[in-house]
């Protein structure tokens, strides 16, 4: 409110005539020259496709030849171990407690899941 006591209402901010009749030409000509950018050629994209999966097979086949191999004569023979039905019972408890925790389940959201499964 002071100030528009003091100055008014008034616009105290004037252009000079003709300023933006050659602005445009004044901003271009400030500008710094940019080198000339070389569009890609959509064209060539497949062949960098088909380039970049001949490698991939390439690295793909190369770890396949030169993995480790594993000597079949001078492994130990294997054993089939018999495992008792309560034996087999409790395993199959304990797999359901790890797999519980690991999925952070308690017991609510167990029997909730139970009860929407029937």
């Amino acid at each position: 409110m002071y100030i528009q006591e003091k100055v008014g209402k008034r616009n105290p901010f004037r252009v000079p005539e003709g300023y933006f009749d050659n602005l445009t030409a004044q901003v271009m000509q400030n500008l710094p020259e940019q080198p000339k950018r070389r569009a890609k050629s959509v064209f060539m994209r497949p062949v960098f496709y088909a380039a970049a999966g001949v490698c991939a097979l390439l690295v793909a086949g190369a770890a396949w030849m030169w993995r480790p191999s594993v000597d079949v004569s001078s492994a130990a023979p294997v054993q089939a171990k018999v495992v008792s039905q309560p034996q087999q019972q409790e395993n199959a408890e304990g797999y359901f407690d790890e797999a519980a925790d690991y999925m952070m389940l308690d017991n609510h959201e167990i029997y909730a899941y139970l009860a929407e499964s029937n």
